[in-house]
């Protein structure tokens, strides 16, 4: 039996005109017990927050705020519906700044983003025709991301980091209290671990990276161990001595290393293909910083210079 719709379902095909999901009272306050919960009414006011920023163009801002509202949301089945709310209207500022800045970054977020929306959305409401209808808007809002990334990347603009910060807050502090002293001076991060450690704190890209790099170790870890299985298997066919008093042995050793191979080498090549693929699509949203050593020359000196794009 179709379930009743969800205010959370009824607003998605008016966001799909370019506008973010709007999140009703219900919705928001969820159990009466969860009400209660300081992480959920800090996240209630971080989204109201947002929407005013959103609907006054300060989509970077909104951005921060829902950020801040996804990350600091309870766990839970209760709160589901909401996060995946607020996944979409993330990508919709995504795609709302890159119209401001032109960093094709905010582009490949964005469809990343509805990408998860969509695969989420299946197992919030199911296959019931208003749920497939509202999945095929999303695939349009996608298709439309495909056109402007190709738009993007024929105009050659530069995809940039993006300063995924939070919201600046503001505190109060309370004079009773001793001061701390000052904390150590602690060494700055070179841009290449400033990078690692943004990657890791990202809610789209960090996943993404990581599974890559797993899928990567694993796969040369077995296309490692499958190629000694191969160089095994080959040994024991080409080397088997003419005057063997047991020549089976060695086809058979020949065979079951060569089956142990390629039981390796297969897997362990698409565990390789896969991860590269995700890191190349990380790499490409997320440029990493590289340095070089290049000469320099002038009229009047000579040398080798460091050149770094960040």
């Amino acid at each position: 039996m179709r379930r009743p719709p969800s205010p959370l379902s009824l607003t998605i095909a008016a966001s799909l005109v370019c506008s973010p999901l709007v999140l009703p009272e219900p919705a928001f306050a969820g159990a009466p017990a969860a009400a209660e919960d300081p992480a959920l009414t800090e996240a209630k006011a971080l989204y109201k927050e947002g929407e005013i920023k959103f609907q006054t163009a300060d989509y970077e801002e909104a951005l921060a705020l829902w950020k801040k509202a996804f990350a600091i949301l309870p766990d839970g089945d209760e709160h589901r519906a909401i996060r995946h709310a607020l996944v979409y209207n993330i990508a919709e500022a995504h795609s709302r700044a890159y119209e401001i800045s032109r960093n094709p970054t905010h582009l490949r977020k964005a469809k990343i983003l509805l990408e998860n929306y969509r695969a989420d959305h299946r197992a919030l409401y199911g296959d019931e025709p208003e749920a497939v209808k509202e999945r095929a808007e999303v695939d349009d809002r996608i298709a439309e991301l495909d056109k402007k990334i190709a738009t993007s990347e024929a105009a050659g603009e530069a995809a940039t980091p993006l300063d995924d910060g939070g919201a600046t807050t503001t505190t109060t502090t309370d004079t009773t209290q001793p001061q701390q002293p000052p904390p150590k001076p602690v060494k700055p991060l070179t841009p290449q671990q400033q990078w690692e450690v943004d990657i890791k704190a990202d809610p789209v890209f960090g996943p993404m990276w990581a599974t890559g790099n797993k899928r990567v170790v694993g796969g040369a870890v077995l296309t490692g161990i499958g190629g000694i299985f191969a160089l095994v298997s080959i040994s024991a066919f080409v080397f088997k001595p003419p005057d063997a008093l047991f020549p089976g042995v060695y086809y058979a050793t020949g065979t079951v290393f060569g089956v142990l191979a390629l039981g390796m080498l297969i897997p362990g090549g698409v565990l390789l293909g896969t991860g590269t693929a995700k890191r190349r699509e990380v790499l490409q949203a997320r440029p990493k910083p590289v340095g070089m050593l290049a000469p320099m020359l002038t009229p009047t000196h000579y040398g080798v210079g460091f050149a770094g794009r960040f």
